[in-house]
């Protein structure tokens, strides 16, 4: 009886661990010429300072607020190619449905394997709110092996969401982190579905300009800015990467 107990955890265990790591495979989304694709901000406007001590005690952490226009920023990243393509961008909020859920759905649990069944209602919603065809959606997601998959940064915690960076007591410049998801949801009157994902976690960039302030635990907004433009670049090639799983049709 205790090999069948163990046999049937092991089995279990197994199974857990081959859901966390297989995510769901994308799938070429058709749109035809002139469809119109909604551009949907998810993600606030802020940045997270994670500081590697020389011990657990000298390391810490803090979101700030940023002034910076994420609608903006995702609206210039994808329209360019959306155009490209004979698409029309339609930039547009999400639901207050989505956003008061939005931490339980995109960053306590993933949707890498597919949309959860609410989640994939609210979404068909919002997009027949605006005949939309499609939608491309940026939202947070967390440093953990089910949101990141082969691209987990093991060398940071698993609490790290959104965007931030990575300062250290070694002087080194610091990195930048991109905990963030862009997703690919086709829309039809079956509802709507995910086709294609695209993890931020592998898109990085070193801030090779950076100089400590006084107090590093007190980020000013104008050096928080300074990074603005390199965030800009790295949701610009993230989008442009799930993009190439659109293909247009007469």
């Amino acid at each position: 009886m205790t090999r069948v107990v163990f046999a049937a955890c092991l089995l279990l265990a197994c199974s857990m661990a081959s859901r966390l790591a297989i995510a769901k495979d994308p799938t070429q989304l058709l749109l035809h010429k002139g469809a119109r694709v909604g551009i949907v901000n998810m993600m606030d406007a802020e940045l997270t300072h994670f500081h590697k001590g020389k011990s657990l005690t000298e390391s810490f952490y803090k979101t700030q607020l940023t002034n910076w226009q994420v609608d903006s920023m995702l609206t210039e990243a994808v329209s360019p190619h959306l155009t490209q393509l004979e698409l029309v961008p339609v930039t547009m909020g999400a639901s207050d449905g989505l956003m008061r859920n939005r931490d339980e759905h995109f960053v306590n649990n993933s949707v890498a394997k597919g949309l959860p069944r609410d989640v994939a209602r609210q979404f068909a919603q919002l997009a027949a709110s605006e005949h939309l065809d499609a939608l491309l959606v940026l939202a947070p997601g967390l440093n953990n092996s089910s949101q990141a998959g082969a691209t987990l940064r093991k060398e940071l915690p698993d609490y790290l969401r959104g965007w931030g960076f990575v300062t250290s007591d070694t002087g080194e410049a610091p990195s930048l982190f991109n905990m963030s998801q862009v997703l690919l949801i086709g829309v039809t009157p079956d509802g709507a579905s995910l086709s294609a994902r695209e993890w931020g976690g592998g898109y990085t960039e070193l801030w090779v300009d950076y100089v400590a302030p006084a107090n590093p635990k007190q980020m000013p907004l104008e050096l928080l800015d300074k990074m603005q433009p390199a965030f800009a670049r790295i949701l610009s090639r993230q989008a442009g990467r799930v993009m190439e799983w659109i293909t247009v049709t007469p």
